[in-house]
């Protein structure tokens, strides 16, 4: 209860010196996640519906969700100094966001236009093709497993962890990358 309220001091330069934590806010280099949080959303957002055109397929979109983060969290916070390790913190947290998003659009999509069988028949067809370029009986057996619903869920897991991995990834690189050239372009 008895803190002791400190005045700034003043040095011989008469440069006032705030006393406490406010010394240096022009450099702050901590992650704020009051606006890393909206900004990484927004990203991630945009992000995911960039993924469902056939551009995003590419990756533009999950380097886009990182870049993106980034401006729109120097937009939020303009004394940020967002090094390229914060930039791809907020790259990661809007790829984490944006391959939830993305999995959320892509899952109702197939409720709701029934893709589901044309997805199941177009994995079939890849199986069959392989099978019938390999002549290890091994190679043979596991096809096989894959054709299974089993083997067809699996193969759908491995795809989401993938993606998923894809999306951090990317979007880390794409958030580094945007906060290098943005500590470039405030040198200059």
């Amino acid at each position: 209860m008895g803190d002791a309220i400190t005045s700034p001091t003043i040095d011989s330069g008469l440069e006032i010196k705030p006393s406490g934590s406010y010394t240096n806010t022009s450099q702050i280099t901590a992650l704020q996640w009051s606006y890393a949080l909206p900004a990484a959303a927004l990203a991630g957002l945009i992000a995911a519906v960039m993924m469902l055109i056939p551009g995003g397929a590419f990756g533009l979109g999950m380097l886009a969700s990182g870049a993106l983060a980034v401006l729109f969290y120097r937009r939020r916070n303009p004394v940020a100094n967002v090094t390229p390790g914060i930039g791809a913190r907020l790259g990661a947290l809007s790829g984490a966001l944006g391959f939830g998003i993305f999995a959320i659009f892509t899952a109702a999509g197939m409720l709701i236009f029934r893709t589901g069988g044309q997805l199941r028949d177009a994995l079939l067809q890849a199986i069959q093709q392989s099978a019938a370029r390999s002549s290890d009986p091994q190679a043979q057996q596991m096809l096989e497993y894959l054709k299974s619903p089993q083997g067809l869920a699996l193969m759908m897991a491995l795809g989401l962890i993938v993606m998923g991995v894809a999306f951090l990834i990317f979007s880390s690189l794409g958030g580094a990358l945007a906060a290098a050239l943005l500590r470039r372009k405030d040198r200059h």
